[in-house]
């Protein structure tokens, strides 16, 4: 269409003026202007209570938050998905027993504009402090959510400061509390378990699926893929929530969502940091969503990693570097820390990272945790003081022929950094009907029904 300027004589006297042109009703700019001022309003609330939220928890922001809810640094979390163990002589009875049956090494890095998902599955096998190599999910029976952390951090060689840990019903609520997801199921998937009360029968194709029945899609394990098909449609549910969280509609459920967090999961993150972790990520595109499943193969009934291939996927993924700069650095330990652990855990996650650990000894007390360079590269200094949780790294003499690169100074008051994960509160326990065992052990219950 042309943009014309045209102008036109006046109409002779007693002519008819033009058709007077029908008056358009002003509800709908009513209505509209009433709906951006209700999310102005709803703004403000959430602004608010997050505010007040954040008074009332006294927590510490952190050095990755700022304020308004802004991510200034990386921030890594891990989150966990606990399963439930119920008797296998009455399905009514719950044991206070939990094992993580999800658990994801998540790290939002807002200089790279991206989130990295590592999933590792349940059965890897993995050592766990104090109790010996076993499943990596057994680490959550024996010592609750602390040490499940414990056990991922000195495996993987990463700090997670910050903790997500969420069982089914929140998982459901969660998903519910979003207006629910979209996935495409490739298969249709039947199962039934008559004693847990599972029932899984989902058709073929692009489904909205609420929170019960996403729950059935995630739990369902029983093919050729077993549990590393279970973890791709766990990534399939993440990323179809991601999306709902991205849709406009959001904002009018972000009451229910922030419920959920309340009453349904327990984190160290406090509303204004899932907050700004949120709005970090809704503002990322697709390919700003980077996941991977720890590399490893089958075993027996467990999942054996591959540490050359997992170093590389932890190294790229949360310190954005090549294996070959910690591959090629040396270190010696020198160590004035009191407990043993205070050792074992540090030395772990340097062997996890694959650096090559020259010696450990002991010397007098050293006033503070520190990593000392003698030659190499800073940024492998750097990686191993964020691993270990040292509070400086500084320049020191040159090394001499076959000494080590770096040197860790452990103090006397040191202990490896751990978010402490307050244990959840045991479940309400029938009478039972007929007669049940004990609490199985952690990594061989005998029932369990996994979100």
């Amino acid at each position: 269409m042309w943009d014309v300027a045209t102008s036109f004589p006046p109409a002779p006297a007693g002519a008819p003026g033009p058709a007077p042109k029908p008056r358009r009703s002003s509800w709908p700019r009513i209505v509209r202007w009433l709906l951006y001022g209700a999310l102005i309003v709803l703004g403000f609330v959430f602004a608010g209570a997050a505010v007040l939220a954040v008074v009332v928890h006294a927590a510490p922001s952190g050095p990755a938050f700022g304020w308004p809810f802004r991510l200034t640094g990386r921030a890594n979390v891990l989150i966990m998905g606990l399963d439930r163990t119920v008797s296998d002589q009455n399905p009514n009875v719950v044991y206070a027993v939990s094992r993580t049956d999800t658990l994801v090494a998540a790290g939002f890095d807002p200089q790279a504009r991206q989130i990295f998902l590592l999933s590792i599955p349940r059965d890897t096998r993995a050592p766990i402090p104090g109790h010996g190599t076993d499943k990596i999910n057994a680490a959550h029976a024996y010592g609750g959510g602390t040490l499940s952390v414990r056990t991922v951090q000195n495996f993987l060689g990463v700090p997670f400061p910050y903790y997500i840990e969420i069982n089914a019903r929140g998982l459901t609520h969660l998903i519910d509390a979003v207006g629910g997801v979209t996935v495409r199921i490739d298969k249709d998937l039947n199962y039934d378990d008559n004693w847990d009360g599972l029932h899984i029968h989902l058709k073929k194709g692009n489904r909205r699926l609420g929170g019960k029945a996403a729950m059935e899609y995630v739990r369902f394990r029983h093919d050729a893929l077993g549990d590393i098909g279970r973890i791709q449609r766990q990534q399939q549910m993440l990323n179809a929530l991601m999306d709902s969280l991205r849709t406009p509609r959001v904002i009018f459920r972000m009451g229910r969502v922030l419920k959920v967090f309340r009453e349904d999961i327990t984190t160290n993150l406090d509303p204004a940091q899932l907050i700004a972790l949120g709005w970090f990520g809704v503002r990322l595109p697709k390919s700003g969503l980077v996941r991977e499943t720890l590399p490893g193969r089958f075993g027996v009934s467990d999942w054996l990693p591959d540490p050359g291939k997992d170093r590389a996927v932890v190294a790229r993924m949360f310190y954005g570097v090549e294996p070959t700069l910690l591959a090629g650095t040396s270190i010696e330990v020198l160590s004035s820390a009191a407990s043993r652990d205070a050792v074992t855990d540090p030395v772990a996650r340097l062997n996890a990272l694959g650096l090559r650990v020259l010696r450990i000894a002991t010397i007098p007390d050293a006033g503070e945790t520190s990593v000392i360079i003698h030659r190499g590269a800073p940024r492998a200094a750097q990686i191993v003081a964020t691993a270990v949780g040292a509070q400086r790294v500084i320049a020191g003499a040159p090394g001499t022929a076959g000494g080590p690169d770096l040197t860790l100074v452990l103090a006397r008051d040191y202990s490896a950094p751990v978010p402490v994960v307050p244990q959840q509160p045991a479940p309400p326990q029938p009478v039972p009907t007929p007669p049940h065992r004990p609490a199985p052990h952690p990594g061989t219950a005998p029932k369990r029904s996994t979100p």
